[in-house]
């Protein structure tokens, strides 16, 4: 089982917490809310994980989701897992909405205005997520 992040997305993300058996991680451009889920596992496939993982990670992203919804005022939730630079798996959970600055664009290929985080927003985002987590289990 793989516990380690690829440095290429270590270098793109926070380390948030891990939850169960995957990596939680957001995006270090604050542009857009972005987390990223990374298993702990050597599979490079989503549909090669085992049936336990995948309703985990499904779990995960759907409590990403909602919150992006309902908290970022997100319209489209994108989910991705493309892995063709990176090949550890990952998945991508996006908040897209009409007034974002890529929309209706791809996020990947283009570039973000460059926004960060503050060290007491990254705490928050964190301990918002683990109750948000811990409340759905």
């Amino acid at each position: 089982m793989k516990s380690t992040v690829d440095s290429r997305l270590e270098a793109d993300s926070h380390a948030l917490f891990d939850w169960k058996n995957c990596h939680l991680r957001l995006h270090k451009n604050a542009s857009l809310p972005w987390l990223i889920i990374i298993p702990h596992t050597d599979e490079i496939e989503f549909c090669d994980l085992n049936h336990q993982l995948q309703r985990e990670i499904t779990a995960i992203s759907h409590v990403i989701g909602r919150h992006f919804k309902s908290a970022c005022g997100a319209e489209k939730i994108n989910f991705a897992a493309i892995g063709n630079v990176v090949q550890q798996l990952h998945i991508h959970v996006i908040g897209r909405h009409r007034n974002d600055p890529l929309w209706p664009d791809v996020v990947w290929g283009n570039v973000l205005p460059d926004q960060t985080y503050h060290p007491d927003k990254l705490t928050a985002i964190s301990a918002t997520f683990k109750n948000l987590l811990a409340t759905e289990s």
